[in-house]
């Protein structure tokens, strides 16, 4: 199965609106990090309209729990609140946004070559669909050059799930990695955000460490045993989590057995995650 990689002007809208407003000093107080130059390239060509309506309006959703992921949403499907919508035409006229993607063009081709590099290491649709059965949407990634730059967003938007992801953090004062050159942090980012966004709606309060779970057994398919082992290391420690190799465990056995054959609706097995989930943080 083929994950699309491609790029979306509505999402790199989202990111304008985010570079041009409060959004980068929210992040830089949440979590301290060097953006990619483009996000920081983008801070400067639309600072000027710090103050426009559609900025604060953005701003303002972007704030409110889930909202990065309502306001991406809202702008791929032509909608949302009117403070938003009726002032976007607006925005676009006096930043042209067009003229930054033509110059920031070589970078945004880079980060999708790049991307099509790693996901191309192994099958992720395929292994999803071993979990979940066939999978009702379609996958697509959009690299994600500007704001939000510490997360990844699952999107729904027609027929497509979209993970718009953005490349792996470095440390302290250094740029991002590009794509390709952690490979197995971005499998794991995106394994995790497509497999909470099953899981969620079902399991609201186990999503996160199954699709942590997930992630482990994926980046042991596609980049070997020790890449999967070594990231479920950190994610127990990170997380306080001594239970997670438990839970890996058991989605294991779920896997080999959903491949045999057993369980055909996945909401069956999940009574089957449940002691181990229990004992997470145990």
């Amino acid at each position: 199965m083929t994950i699309e990689v491609y790029l979306e002007d509505r999402l790199r809208l989202a990111g304008a609106l985010l570079a041009a407003g409060e959004w980068p000093e929210v992040e830089q107080r949440l979590k301290p990090y060097k953006p990619h130059r483009v996000a920081e390239s983008a801070r400067k060509y639309f600072s000027p309209a710090r103050a426009h309506p559609a900025v604060l309006a953005a701003q303002a959703l972007a704030g409110q729990g889930d909202g990065l992921g309502r306001l991406c949403t809202h702008l791929l499907e032509g909608d949302g609140p009117e403070s938003l919508a009726a002032e976007l035409t607006g925005f676009v006229t006096a930043t042209e946004p067009d003229k930054f993607w033509a110059e920031t063009e070589a970078d945004w081709q880079a980060a999708m070559t790049e991307a099509r590099e790693v996901l191309a290491r192994a099958d992720l649709a395929q292994f999803l669909a071993d979990l979940f059965g066939p999978l009702p949407l379609s996958l697509a990634l959009m690299p994600n050059l500007l704001f939000p730059g510490q997360q990844c967003l699952a999107l729904e938007a027609g027929s497509r799930l979209i993970m718009y992801a953005p490349p792996p953090l470095a440390w302290g004062a250094s740029p991002p990695w590009r794509y390709n050159e952690r490979p197995d942090e971005v499998l794991a980012m995106v394994t995790q955000t497509a497999a909470r966004h099953f899981v969620e709606p079902h399991l609201p309060d186990g999503a996160e460490a199954l699709s942590l779970a997930a992630s482990v057994l994926f980046l042991r398919q596609a980049e070997g045993q020790a890449a999967g082992d070594q990231f479920m290391v950190i994610q127990k420690k990170t997380r306080g989590w001594r239970g997670l190799p438990g839970v890996v465990s058991a989605l294991e056995g779920v896997l080999t057995a959903r491949r045999g054959g057993q369980w055909p609706r996945w909401t069956d097995y999940l009574s089957e995650l449940a002691a181990p989930l229990s004992r997470l943080a145990g």
